[in-house]
């Protein structure tokens, strides 16, 4: 793990508009992940909006310990210290709000219309551009801390990406066209989160859902998923005010469908 003040982090210090988050940074030029990094100095008691950003990850996570590719010089990797105040049950609402603010975020600085698969890919022109990573430490009924990972392929090539994810996967500057600043792409990230979150924390989560369902490539699709094992089809019709998805099945009816017992979600049309 290499720590050090590249220029990228110059760069965002001069444009930070973000009132707490991104505050303090720690800036890699390669770490293993940056979430495995913002839980270690979580556990040590980081404050609220602490930041891991590199520019190179060498193990990069995905959810469900899938890889994230993460080639130096191109894309954004970053993990954030939270400390919500919302009950356990609702701490899928901290991805949701990552979602909105990831596309909103990428929608302001690039002009692209991204959409989100539940619970927390970002596409662009039915690619996958961006994921989420929640982990967090909890009892029963409170949230005692949360590392939100973030991690977005901004100005990849094709070359920066594996053969077989190209099918799949894409990055900003492949959809657009041209290069993106990531340093005000950041800038603007921090803005989005620190506004969702500060609503989260009032616990005013109907603007979150409502951009939610506004940006989602899921309801009103036909989805596959696998849960324990077990195939379910149907039609992802709604979110809980959780954040757990309501899918409605041929022979089960409405089922209330949470993010941590799903291994996959397929849209059936489009993915």
């Amino acid at each position: 793990m290499e720590f050090n003040d590249p220029p990228l982090s110059q760069q965002i210090r001069k444009i930070l508009a973000s009132q707490w988050l991104g505050h303090t940074i720690h800036f890699y030029s390669q770490v293993d992940s940056t979430n495995l990094t913002a839980l270690e100095l979580a556990q040590r008691g980081a404050p609220e909006g602490t930041v891991v950003l590199a520019d190179r990850q060498l193990r990069g996570r995905g959810r469900g310990n899938h890889l994230w590719h993460s080639p130096a010089g191109v894309g954004i990797y970053c993990s954030i210290v939270l400390r919500p105040k919302v009950v356990a049950a609702k701490a899928q609402l901290v991805t949701l709000m990552t979602g909105v603010a990831v596309a909103k975020a990428v929608s302001l600085k690039t002009g692209l219309s991204p959409r989100i698969k539940w619970p927390n890919d970002i596409f662009v022109n039915d690619k996958k551009v961006a994921g989420i990573l929640l982990e967090s430490k909890a009892t029963k009924t409170v949230v005692e801390y949360a590392v939100i990972g973030i991690g977005i392929n901004v100005n990849h090539t094709l070359t920066d990406l594996p053969e077989q994810l190209l099918v799949t996967a894409s990055s900003l500057r492949m959809e657009l066209g041209q290069t993106i600043e990531r340093d005000g792409l950041i800038a603007q990230l921090f803005i989005e989160i620190e506004s969702l979150y500060d609503r989260l924390q009032r616990e005013d989560s109907a603007v979150i859902l409502e951009q939610w369902r506004s940006y989602s490539a899921t309801l009103g699709a036909r989805v596959r998923l696998v849960q324990k094992d077990k195939l379910l089809q149907g039609i992802a019709v709604d979110i809980t005010d959780e954040g757990a998805l309501l899918l409605k099945t041929d022979r089960d009816g409405l089922l209330v469908v949470h993010a941590g017992e799903v291994e996959h979600l397929r849209i059936s049309a489009d993915d």
